[in-house]
């Protein structure tokens, strides 16, 4: 009975959620007869992943830096200069399903292979994916989507997603992920196709670390955030192996060599010393500081700079224009981020 409860409990939140979600944007009511679509609103208090999954708990007072950070961090200022955010493409549009109604679809690989996880027989498809109609990747060349079912606790990655004219999928990666786990995976990817897992260049699942409308109207933000830099590693050394930080990463795409280069998967902390209410930012914006002061923001991919990554909610940006699309991210002092200490892993190490 308890269990029952608890899912009604949930989909009563995503309805709240969907609703206050189309208020917030202005969007129209939900298509009828479109089985599985459920919206783009989760509830401001849903948390992927168990509450001990480092995306989940807060950095303690004596956590150690990285030896190399302050190296880290001049480079990073050096070729980012400032802190962005992506919303409107180059981030990651989420949508809310039922993925027992949706229809399912067999999602072709754009590359030649899917990783064994979803194609396990190695046929270049991922089978019986649940897509409703509705739902659309992002725009640039990432082409990432993102499917979650919070009732059934399961998400769904895509890399490079586009739907042909038939109305059938293809995608470069498909990845699925338990949101009752740990949030990695705890080993980094080896075998053939490694570079397979994963929609991001790290392996990191898409929802980890995304910033929601719900959460920024709370006020609060109870999970790690993530980014992308300029400055990712690829390994310390010339010619050295691939290096990265597990958890969080569990494959890099970093291409730096030295020790001034960030590792994938390294946890970076606004200085929690810093006065956030004392910068020149908004009530959403300091929303955002105050979470990379307590929770930290991970190194998930790479990018011309450094960005965080908020839910794309359509080309004009939709709840995003309210808040100036966090122009004002930039006023957050790039040297007052310090890298902290990472499990420092070799791509393919089991």
């Amino acid at each position: 009975m308890r269990l029952f409860r608890n899912i009604g409990a949930i989909a009563a939140a995503v309805v709240f959620s969907t609703a206050l979600f189309l208020v917030l944007t202005g969007l129209p009511a939900l298509t009828q007869g479109n089985p599985g679509y459920k919206g783009m609103g989760l509830p401001a208090d849903f948390i992927p992943f168990s509450s001990k999954s480092p995306w989940n708990t807060s950095i303690p007072a004596n956590v150690s830096v990285d030896q190399n950070s302050a190296r880290m961090i001049e480079n990073l200022k050096k070729k980012a200069g400032i802190l962005k955010g992506n919303m409107v493409h180059w981030s990651v549009p989420l949508f809310v399903i039922d993925s027992a109604a949706s229809p399912k679809v067999d999602v072709k690989s754009s590359s030649s292979n899917m990783n064994p996880l979803v194609d396990p027989e190695n046929k270049g498809s991922a089978r019986n994916i649940p897509i409703p109609d509705g739902v659309w990747p992002d725009p640039k060349g990432d082409g990432h989507m993102l499917l979650v079912d919070p009732v059934e606790k399961k998400s769904w990655d895509f890399a490079k997603a586009r739907r042909n004219p038939d109305g059938s999928w293809i995608a470069s990666r498909v990845d699925i992920w338990d949101l009752t786990g740990s949030g990695y995976r705890e080993k980094p990817f080896t075998g053939n196709y490694w570079w397979t897992y994963g929609a991001r260049g790290s392996g990191m699942p898409l929802i980890a670390g995304l910033i929601r409308p719900e959460e920024i109207e709370r006020g609060e933000i109870r999970h790690a955030l993530v980014c992308s830099t300029p400055v990712n590693r690829k390994s310390s050394t010339p010619g050295g192996k691939l290096e990265l930080c597990s958890p969080t990463a569990s494959r890099t795409d970093g291409n730096g060599v030295g020790l001034e280069f960030i590792p994938e998967g390294a946890r970076l902390q606004l200085d929690p010393a810093l006065n956030v209410d004392s910068l020149p930012l908004s009530k959403a914006t300091k929303v955002i500081a105050k979470a990379m002061q307590k929770y930290g923001v991970y190194v998930g991919d790479n990018a011309p700079t450094f960005v965080l990554y908020f839910q794309n909610l359509g080309a004009d940006g939709k709840v995003w224009k309210k808040y100036n699309y966090f122009e004002d991210l930039k006023n957050i002092p790039i040297e007052k981020f310090r890298v902290l200490e990472c499990n420092l892993k070799i791509q393919g190490q089991k």
